[in-house]
């Protein structure tokens, strides 16, 4: 009898977790991770992929991902390196060793630093390969999914200046991901024949009173604008002048430095958060 109890129990478990696992939803799920002073963003679609984009200033890094991600997911889909700055990609090497990394994105904009040669060796570790990418390109998930490059320069000295900015869009409803870029390649960009508006903007640059310009908002015409910066920074991130010039354009404010690592679901036609 205790033996046969088991068993239904066993049964149970493992019917639960291959529904678990293969449970379908119409719901893009966006994670703007708190790891302190730099950017690390989770986006897990509708098909069960997941897309990470910057990889923040350490190791942190690990336990938000193992926070937003299911324990039995240890697949990264699309790897995503806006700038070799180190609180976008320090966290990287790690990700490397701890998860499936199938596919990396990256500008041709490359370092000569210790870090940047200890990418390279994880890389090679690894037997994995990073794919430069050029603005106008499309990543196509599905009908309703999909990204374009709107920016991915290696012209200009700054690192910051040479973000790769994404636009990602589900249906109808568009996130803009900046990197760090600085109100000069905003106002590259707001040149291009690309749409720019958006419900949602990773704000450039955690918030630094040099990014997110006048005339770049006007294009944008953001619902909801989410900041990455820590708590206490040395760099006073945001500054009050570019919270200002957000608010001005009607965009609602949200600061993981004020409320930890920000969730965002979307059918595609309505945004939900609880904040």
């Amino acid at each position: 009898m205790k033996i046969k109890i088991i068993f239904i129990l066993l049964f149970c478990l493992i019917l639960f977790l291959f529904f678990s696992i293969n449970k379908k939803s119409d719901q893009l799920e966006v994670y703007f991770l708190d790891v302190g002073q730099g950017d690390a963003i989770l986006i897990r679609t509708p098909q069960g992929q997941n897309i990470l984009i910057d990889g923040g200033p350490d190791n942190i890094l690990l336990y938000k991902l193992s926070q937003a991600l299911p324990w039995w997911d240890r697949t990264i889909d699309y790897m995503i390196i806006s700038h070799y700055h180190a609180d976008h990609y320090m966290a990287f090497p790690e990700i490397l060793n701890k998860y499936k990394v199938k596919n990396i994105l990256v500008t041709s904009h490359q370092p000569n630093d210790s870090l940047y040669t200890v990418w390279q060796e994880s890389l090679s570790d690894k037997n994995v390969s990073s794919q430069i990418v050029k603005a106008g390109e499309i990543f196509r998930i599905d009908d309703d999914l999909s990204w374009r490059v709107i920016s991915a320069d290696f012209k200009h000295e700054d690192f910051n200046d040479n973000s790769l900015v994404i636009r990602l869009s589900y249906r109808e409803i568009n996130f803009l991901f900046m990197g760090d870029l600085p109100t000069s390649g905003e106002e590259r960009i707001s040149k291009f024949d690309f749409d720019l508006e958006s419900e949602v903007l990773k704000v450039g640059h955690h918030g630094s009173k040099y990014s997110s310009s006048d005339i770049f908002l006007s294009q944008v015409k953001p619902q909801l604008c989410i900041i990455q910066s820590g708590e206490d920074n040395k760099f006073g991130h945001p500054h009050k002048e570019a919270v200002a010039r957000l608010e001005s354009v009607g965009c609602k404010v949200k600061n993981t430095q004020n409320l930890g690592t920000i969730s965002l679901k979307t059918d595609g036609h309505e945004l939900y958060y609880d904040f």
